[in-house]
């Protein structure tokens, strides 16, 4: 009887939740879920697309998993030469953070909410441990070095107004965001996080995952330097001296060509020089030569 019971109970909860993913109001799609890396690589675009229900606004988070992260504080010597100084390690950050949003961040979502979700720089400053620099270094001082390191590296962004929203039929809003993955972001997989929001507060979650990986002949390197390194070591060494011996003649064959045309105007007026036969000049004179 308490057998039968619980596989009733099972049923229903199967059902209910069932029902309720059918008709929730938050869903999205993207046009890949694999973004491949072949030999003309130069990055990619990932297209996102979903609805939400009227009135609530849209974050989309897309992000590496969490690591440890380190990078070096540079100083001018002398005003004339920059030189690493200081190491300082940042725990617990993603490689890769971009997030975008239909609005403002700090008008959509209250700090809490924020940090519960670990949405902007703020709620990623507050989770992460910084330490190193020199004893005088300030944290906050360090982490928006961090910061600003990973954006000129176009590994960290925060775009708020990026999500479009476009009203639709049967109360709900469909929602375009275009996001570039530049070639500097890492072979990996990397999830992507979208939040409705309504009155300050997350009111619901989707998630999926996009993975960036080799295809091809980059895969077969990637997998041959992994696998056999020796070997791979080798075929490089090998490639190497082919090139070399194959591009060594081209440049001697190109510089002989170049220097032929920078010496051949010279040449040819020397040697329009050298035929040159000096006339004489003539003068009046009342004698008649037989």
């Amino acid at each position: 009887m308490t057998t039968r019971l619980l596989k009733t109970l099972l049923t229903v909860l199967a059902l209910v939740l069932s029902v309720s993913h059918a008709n929730a109001a938050l869903t999205f799609s993207m046009d890949k879920k694999l973004i491949p890396i072949n030999a003309f690589y130069k990055g990619n675009v990932l297209t996102i697309t979903g609805t939400v229900e009227s009135g609530k606004d849209v974050v989309v988070k897309i992000t590496s998993p969490l690591e440890n992260e380190a990078f070096m504080i540079k100083e001018k010597l002398y005003h004339l030469f920059w030189m690493n100084k200081d190491k300082v390690n940042v725990t617990n950050v993603n490689s890769v953070y971009m997030l975008y949003s239909s609005d403002d961040l700090d008008k959509m979502l209250s700090a809490g909410e924020r940090n519960k979700y670990s949405l902007g720089y703020d709620a990623i400053r507050d989770s992460a441990g910084v330490s190193g620099g020199s004893p005088e270094s300030d944290r906050d001082m360090l982490f928006r070095e961090f910061i600003r390191v990973k954006e000129e590296g176009r590994l960290y962004s925060v775009n708020g107004n990026k999500v479009i929203l476009m009203p639709s039929k049967d109360g709900k809003n469909s929602f375009w965001l275009t996001v570039s993955m530049p070639y500097q972001v890492p072979i990996g997989s990397y999830n992507v996080d979208v939040y409705a929001v309504s009155n300050h507060s997350v009111v619901e979650k989707a998630s999926d995952e996009v993975k960036i990986e080799p295809v091809g002949m980059v895969r077969e390197i990637s997998d041959m330097a992994m696998a056999h390194g020796g070997v791979y070591g080798l075929l490089a060494i090998v490639i190497a001296l082919i090139t070399g011996y194959m591009v060594t003649p081209v440049i001697s064959i190109a510089r002989r060509i170049v220097l032929t045309a920078i010496t051949a105007p010279k040449r040819i007026i020397n040697a329009m020089n050298g035929q040159l036969v000096p006339v004489p000049v003539l003068k009046e004179t009342d004698e008649v030569k037989e």
